[in-house]
Formats: structure tokens, C-alpha cells, sequence
């Protein structure tokens, strides 16, 4: 990116490419809590084992993983990607075939 030193031009692309990925995995833990929380009545353990009352839903620490895992996998790629930019020429860059 012209007028950027090299780890400006990094945050500018972490800064484009992290959120999107971000929201959909956190939307995606939400909507499967919620869907979760909605089938937990019709589908209650307590109506298959004879349990008076409804087991708790208990939300797992892993689940919060493929978060980290994106977060990471967009990091490398920002890496990547601005290592890669360094070496080419400006000219290189600028030409339109």
C-alpha cells in the first residue's frame, strides 16, 4: 500500500480481513446456542431418563475454539500476504497488464 511502512500496511489488512471472520464464527455460536436453548424443551433428557427437572444446557470451553483457530488463520495470512507484497517491485505492483 503506497504512503504505509510495512507493519502499517499489516494492521490495514488485519484490520480488513479479521472482523468478517470474527462475526460469522461468533454468529455462528449464538445461533446454535439459541437453537440449543429452543430444542432443549421439545427434546428434554428428563423425557427420556424420568428426571423431574431439565438438565441445564452447559455451553463447553472448546466451542469458543474455532474463534482462536480463525483469529489465528487470519493472522498467518496477513503475514503471509505482506511478506510476499514486500519483495515485489512498486513498479511490478502498479502495472496493468
Amino acid at each position: 500500500m503506497l504512503g504505509l511502512r510495512g507493519r502499517d500496511a499489516a494492521r490495514v489488512g488485519l484490520g480488513e480481513l479479521l472482523p468478517p471472520p470474527l462475526v460469522s464464527a461468533a454468529g455462528g455460536v449464538v445461533v446454535g446456542s439459541v437453537l440449543v436453548g429452543g430444542l432443549a424443551g421439545p427434546l428434554a433428557l428428563r423425557l427420556v431418563t424420568g428426571q423431574v427437572a431439565d438438565p441445564a444446557v452447559v455451553l463447553p470451553p472448546w466451542v469458543l475454539l474455532p474463534l482462536g483457530v480463525l483469529a489465528a488463520t487470519v493472522l498467518v495470512v496477513v503475514v503471509v500476504e505482506s511478506s510476499a507484497r514486500r519483495r515485489e517491485r512498486l513498479g511490478q505492483v502498479l502495472r496493468v497488464r
